[in-house]
C-alpha cells in the first residue's frame, strides 16, 4: 500500500498501556503507521507537534484525562481509548482469579456501575475515586498496609500499585485499543475528505457570484474575491491591505471586530443593489483575529430558497413503500397493517417493535406515506451503524468550526432535513445515552441545536422509532432513558415474525420468487422454485424472517437460471440452514440450536453463518445467546 494512503497515528501512553498498544500496533495492517510516544501527555506535546509539522500525523490516541488534555491543546483529531463494559468485566474477572477482594481506583466516574457488578460476580469490590496523584498514592499505601486487595485501574495506577507490592490489573483491553485505532482511521478518512473539499472550494472561490472578503483585527483586507471587488469598483490586488470601511462604509465590519458578535441576514444597499450580508467574527485558537463578510443579491437568495425547498420535497428523502405494498393475509399481519393505518392518521410518535427482517422500515415508510406528511421528507437513520461521535453530527448537524475537519459552512443534521416530515430511527436501543438526552429535548422543545451552535433551529418532525430490544427492560438497567421511552412509546406497533404469519410464508415466497426470476430473466414459473422450497422448509424457524427468505429465494433463483429445474435435494444442498420437520410440534425447534448448526456447517465462521441465515451479525449473536 502506498505511503500516501496510510493512516498515521501517534499513541500517547505509558507503562502497561504502552505495552498493550505496542502489541496491538504490531497486529495492525500496513495501512496503519503507528508511532508510540511513551510519555506523559504534557511531555508528549513537542513530539506530537514535530510529527504534525513533518506532515506525518493524522490523529492522536490517548486514554482518560490524557486524551482530554491533548484535545484541548491540539488541532488534530484526538481519539480516546474508552473503557467498555467488556473491559470492566474482563478486568474484574481477572482480578477475581487473583484475590476475592478487589478495589477499583480511577479518576473516571465508573465506580457506581462497576460496584453494582460486584454481587453478580461474587467479588468483594470497593471503588475509590481520586482527583490528584497524591490521593491515589495515599489510597494505595493504605491498601498495602491493610487488606492488600487486587487493584484495577489505569496504567499509572497499575504502576503505582505494583510499586507498593500490590497486585494490579489494567482496566483497558486489546479490543479497546483496536477500537481506538479504528476510530482514528475513520476520523482521518473524514478529515482527508473534508480537506480535499476545502481545497476544491478554495480553487473556485474566485468564480463565485457571491461577494467574499476577510479582514484582520484592524479591518484591513486580507482577502477579497473578484465579485466583491467589482461591486465596490476596485481592483482586488489594490484593495488588499486597505480598510474595508474606507472602500465601502455600508459593508463595514468594525462593529463585528469591536463586539465579536455575528450579524446575520442584514440588508445593505451598494451601488443601487439590495444585498443580504453576513458579517461574522473570525476565530483562531479561541481568539478573534478578524472578521469575514459575505454578501449576495436578495433576489438570488429568494430564487435559491425556492429551488432548495422544491428539491428537498423530491429526492433523496422519500418513502418508497406504502402500506399497500406490505404483503400478508394472516390475522397477525392484517392486524398490524390495520393498526398502522390508524397510526398514520395521527401525528404522535410511533415505536415499532419486531425481530430482524420483519419489515420495520417498510411499515415506517408506509405510515409516513399514509399520513398528512406524505409529501414531505422521510429520513431514515440506523442508530447502530455509526460510532457515537459520527452519529451525533449526522443526527444533529454541526456549525462550521464545531470540530477539527468539520465542513466549511457547517452541515444540517438529519433532524433538520426531516423538517415537516418523518424521521425514522432504526435500532433506537443502540443510541448512546448522551444522544438520547439530546433527542428527548428535540421531541419536547421542537427545536434542534447543531454542534457548535448557540441558537436552536425550530423543527416540526414526527419520529418513528424501531427496535428489536426490550427498551423498558433496558431502561430498568439504566441502558435506556425511561423518559425517552415514554416519549417514543405513545403508539406501539408490534410486528409478527414470519413463523407467526402462517400461510403468508408461501405468499411471500411466491411473490419474491416471481420478482427475482423476472429480474434474472429466468423463464420458469415461481412454483418451480417455491414448490421444493416449501417442502424442504417445513417447520424451519426463519430467524431472519422475510430477509432470510429473500436471501434463500435469490440463491435458488440463481441456480434455476443455470439448471432450469430445482429438486428438493438441490434446495437442501443450496440452503443447508433449512431444517425439514415432520410434525407441527417441530415449530418449537430451538432457534439457538439452528444457529449453532449453521455455524458448524460454516466451519465456525460467524460472518458466513449470518449471511447464510440472512440475518445481521448482531442478530446472529443474539440467536446464539437465546435459550
Amino acid at each position: 500500500m502506498q505511503q500516501a494512503t496510510q493512516v498515521r497515528v501517534a499513541v500517547v501512553a505509558t507503562r502497561a498501556l504502552a505495552d498493550l498498544v505496542r502489541r496491538q500496533a504490531a497486529r495492525m495492517p500496513e495501512s496503519f503507521a503507528v508511532t508510540l510516544i511513551e510519555s506523559s501527555p504534557e511531555a508528549a506535546l513537542e513530539a506530537v507537534d514535530q510529527l504534525r509539522r513533518g506532515g506525518r500525523l493524522d490523529a492522536v490516541i490517548a486514554a482518560g484525562q490524557g486524551a482530554d488534555y491533548l484535545r484541548g491543546r491540539l488541532s488534530l483529531p484526538v481519539v480516546s481509548i474508552r473503557v467498555t463494559g467488556y473491559d470492566i468485566l474482563r478486568a474484574l474477572a481477572e482480578a477475581r482469579l487473583r484475590n476475592d477482594r478487589t478495589v477499583l481506583l480511577t479518576r473516571r466516574r465508573l465506580a457506581d456501575e462497576v460496584e453494582a457488578l460486584g454481587p453478580i460476580l461474587s467479588i468483594d469490590l470497593t471503588s475509590l475515586i481520586y482527583d490528584a496523584d497524591a490521593d491515589a498514592k495515599r489510597h494505595l499505601d493504605e491498601l498495602a498496609a491493610g487488606s492488600r486487595p487486587v487493584v484495577v485501574g489505569s496504567s499509572q495506577v497499575v504502576h503505582w500499585a505494583e510499586a507498593v507490592g500490590l497486585q494490579a490489573v489494567l482496566i483497558y483491553s486489546a479490543d479497546s485499543v483496536e477500537a481506538a485505532f479504528e476510530s482514528a482511521r475513520e476520523l482521518a478518512r473524514i478529515a482527508r475528505l473534508e480537506e480535499a473539499k476545502r481545497e476544491r472550494l478554495d480553487s473556485v472561490l474566485e468564480s463565485l457570484a457571491e461577494g467574499v472578503a476577510a479582514v484582520d483585527d484592524e479591518e484591513r483586507l486580507q482577502a477579497i474575491n473578484p465579485a466583491l471587488a467589482r461591486l465596490i469598483g476596485v481592483s482586488a490586488d489594490w484593495a488588499i491591505g486597505r480598510r474595508l470601511s474606507d472602500l465601502e462604509p455600508a459593508l463595514s465590519l468594525a462593529s463585528v471586530l469591536r463586539n465579536g458578535d455575528a450579524r446575520r441576514d442584514e440588508i445593505a444597499s451598494v451601488g443601487g443593489r439590495r444585498l443580504v450580508t453576513q458579517r461574522l467574527p473570525l476565530i483562531e485558537g479561541g481568539a478573534q483575529v478578524g472578521a469575514v463578510l459575505t454578501l449576495q443579491e436578495s433576489a438570488a437568495i429568494e430564487r435559491a430558497d425556492r429551488k432548495l425547498r422544491a428539491d428537498a420535497r423530491r429526492r433523496p428523502f422519500r418513502a418508497r413503500y406504502t402500506l399497500a405494498d406490505v404483503l400478508g393475509e394472516s390475522p397477525a399481519m392484517k392486524a398490524a397493517r390495520d393498526m398502522a393505518y390508524v397510526y398514520a392518521s395521527a401525528d404522535s410518535s410511533v415505536l415499532i417493535i419486531g425481530a430482524s427482517g420483519t419489515g420495520k422500515e417498510m411499515f415506517a415508510q408506509g405510515i409516513h406515506a399514509a399520513s398528512a406528511r406524505k409529501t414531505e421528507p422521510f429520513v431514515a437513520l440506523n442508530c447502530a451503524a455509526f460510532p457515537e461521535s459520527l452519529l451525533e453530527s449526522e443526527l444533529f448537524g454541526y456549525e462550521e468550526g464545531a470540530f477539527t475537519g468539520s465542513r466549511r459552512g457547517g452541515k444540517p443534521g438529519l433532524i433538520e432535513l426531516a423538517d415537516r416530515g418523518t424521521l425514522f430511527l432504526d435500532e433506537i436501543g443502540d443510541m448512546p445515552l448522551p444522544l438520547q438526552t439530546r433527542l428527548l429535548r428535540v421531541l419536547q422543545e421542537r427545536e434542534v441545536l447543531r454542534l457548535g451552535a448557540s441558537e436552536p433551529i425550530p423543527v416540526d418532525v414526527r419520529v418513528i422509532a424501531a427496535t428489536h430490544a426490550d427498551l423498558h427492560g433496558m431502561a430498568s438497567l439504566n441502558r435506556f432513558r425511561f423518559d425517552l421511552f415514554y416519549r417514543l412509546n405513545i403508539l406501539t406497533l408490534r410486528l409478527p415474525t414470519l413463523v407467526e404469519r402462517g400461510e403468508d410464508l408461501r405468499l411471500l415466497a411466491e411473490k419474491l420468487a416471481a420478482d427475482t426470476l423476472r429480474k434474472l430473466s429466468v423463464e420458469a414459473p415461481a412454483s418451480a422454485l417455491t414448490g421444493p422450497l416449501m417442502r424442504v422448509a417445513a417447520g424451519h424457524p426463519w430467524p431472519g424472517n422475510v430477509r432470510e427468505l429473500q436471501n434463500i429465494v435469490e440463491r435458488l433463483a440463481v441456480f434455476l437460471r443455470v439448471r432450469q429445474a430445482l429438486s428438493e435435494s438441490d434446495v437442501r444442498s443450496l440452503a443447508p440452514e433449512l431444517r425439514a420437520m415432520e410434525e407441527p410440534a417441530s415449530m418449537m425447534y430451538s432457534r439457538r440450536q439452528h444457529a449453532l448448526e449453521v455455524l458448524a456447517a460454516c466451519g465456525g465462521d460467524k460472518k458466513a453463518a449470518a449471511e447464510k441465515m440472512g440475518v445481521s451479525r448482531t442478530t446472529f449473536w443474539r440467536l446464539l445467546k437465546d435459550d
